[in-house]
């Protein structure tokens, strides 16, 4: 310890300062080694009495003072210790030690002077015992009124037990009567319950007629135009003039050759017949593109009713469905009114493989939205005709999500929660069953049906989410 002292500077012992007078060194070692010996048992004797003395109040504090007395011995044992080494580093350490002690110790104890003076004395000690000889009293007397209470309380239970009984007697008659009372009462929710039964059962059976018939309207309106195109064509046709060049033809049958080759009307007849039959063939064409349309139509028309007669209970068909080609149907399902209001149809469709989709009700949800789009578009507040559909498979490739954008008049934020109820709409002349069919159809088939719109006249997208369902009872 002295070496790793002195390291620092050379240093002299303490008692070279006492010049080594004996009478001196014996003063400072006698005095030093009392008061280390005695600081030395004070703590001890403290922390008797602390560890003796559970209810002793501040017993931290006579810990504290233990701490604080024994650092005040070791600093008059290092004192010893410097009369012959000169580790004064060691000795201030001890002392900066002793000295962090005693400020603890006296910041400590300022507070709890205050505390320790409103301690009880002898005095309110004996005034608490009197109050508690009272209450001791005082709870005797008590018990004595509760034992007597408690004597009324058993004649009282006595004679209420007595009551209890009568009633009892009185309850068992009207009891039975009750019984027959409940009976009769059951008998009449039964019959009720049967009335409601067939009532609700003619509302389902409406509803689907309803949406069979919403259904199918959609469809026909597309046939409509179909045939209305046909027609027009036929109407228009080029072919009265076919009619007209073979008149010419028999009029001029004795000299035909000369009619041919002379005549400047006959001059122009082969070029004429070969534009009129172009004419021809292009009518021919358009009109077979319709009426492969209308049989298009005509056909899912039947596999609409077929779909909603297997509301009762079968599920959907599911088959392998080209979902680009899917919804190419649905426009062309909506083509002429489409056409009609001018609206701009942009297509987002990746190219998807074949997914198993029930593809007459995915087909039935397209056609409502669509429609449901243009009307929103034609509407007062719409701000553009432009419609947006997007197809796209979820990150595990689980599920579908087909989406109808449309730049309409939007919907309300309080609409929101109810624009697939059955029977809301918002529009003057709508009844609210295209709608509610749809989102019937997408939970039917394991998905939803969700609505979006972040207000009048910023459009509404309508984004049907289904499952693409596994298993190997596919029609391919």
């Amino acid at each position: 310890m002295s070496i790793w002292s002195g390291s620092l500077v050379e240093l002299m012992p303490h008692g070279f300062c006492l010049s080594w007078e004996p009478r001196l060194m014996w003063l400072h070692i006698i005095s030093d080694t009392l008061t280390v010996l005695s600081y030395a048992t004070i703590p001890v004797t403290l922390m008797v009495l602390v560890r003796r003395r559970k209810d002793l109040q501040f017993s931290w504090m006579f810990v504290l003072f233990g701490v604080f007395i024994l650092a005040c011995g070791a600093t008059h044992a290092m004192a010893l210790w410097t009369l012959w080494f000169p580790d004064y580093l060691a000795a201030g350490m001890v002392k900066a030690v002793t000295a962090a002690a005693s400020v603890g110790t006296a910041v400590a104890l300022v507070p709890l002077v205050p505390k320790a003076v409103a301690l009880p004395g002898p005095a309110q000690w004996e005034a608490v015992h009197r109050d508690l000889r009272d209450q001791i009293a005082e709870r005797e007397r008590a018990e004595q009124e509760v034992r007597r209470l408690n004597t009324e309380l058993e004649a009282r239970v006595a004679r209420r037990t007595a009551e209890l009984q009568e009633a009892n007697a009185r309850l068992s008659t009207l009891h039975g009567e009750l019984e027959q009372r409940v009976e009769q009462r059951t008998a009449e929710l039964r019959q009720a319950q049967a009335q409601l039964v067939d009532s609700a059962r003619a509302a389902g059976m409406a509803e689907i007629a309803t949406n069979v018939l919403h259904n199918v309207g959609n469809v026909l309106n597309s046939v409509n135009v179909s045939a209305g195109m046909i027609c027009q064509q036929l109407r228009q046709s080029k072919l009265s003039g076919l009619g007209r060049t073979v008149e010419m033809l028999a009029r001029n049958e004795a000299d035909l050759g000369r009619f041919m080759s002379e005549d400047p009307k006959g001059r122009m007849l082969p070029g004429y017949l070969g534009k009129l039959a172009q004419v021809l063939e292009a009518e021919q064409r358009m009109v077979l593109d319709e009426m492969e349309q209308m049989g298009r139509s005509i056909e899912h028309l039947k596999d609409i009713v077929a779909t909603q007669q297997s509301y009762a209970g079968s599920t959907g068909m599911v088959a392998l469905t080209e979902v680009s080609a899917l919804v190419e149907d649905a426009l062309r399902m909506n083509a002429g009114a489409l056409s009609r209001h001018q609206v701009v149809v942009e297509r987002d469709l990746p190219a998807l493989p074949p997914l198993p989709l029930d593809r007459h009700r995915v087909l039935q949800i397209l056609i409502n939205l669509i429609g449901n789009a243009k009307q929103a578009m034609d509407a007062e507040g719409a701000f553009g005709h432009r419609l947006q559909i997007a197809a796209s498979l979820g990150a595990s490739g689980d599920t579908l999500r087909l989406s109808v954008r449309d730049e309409g008049d939007g919907i309300r934020s309080e609409h929101l929660e109810r624009i697939f109820a059955h029977g809301f709409t918002t529009r003057t002349r709508g009844h609210g069953f295209g709608l509610h069919s749809c989102i019937v159809a997408a939970r039917e088939m394991g998905g939803d049906l969700q609505a979006h719109s972040d207000g009048p006249g910023t459009g509404a997208t309508f984004t049907l989410v289904l499952p693409v369902q596994a298993g190997s009872d596919w029609i391919i």
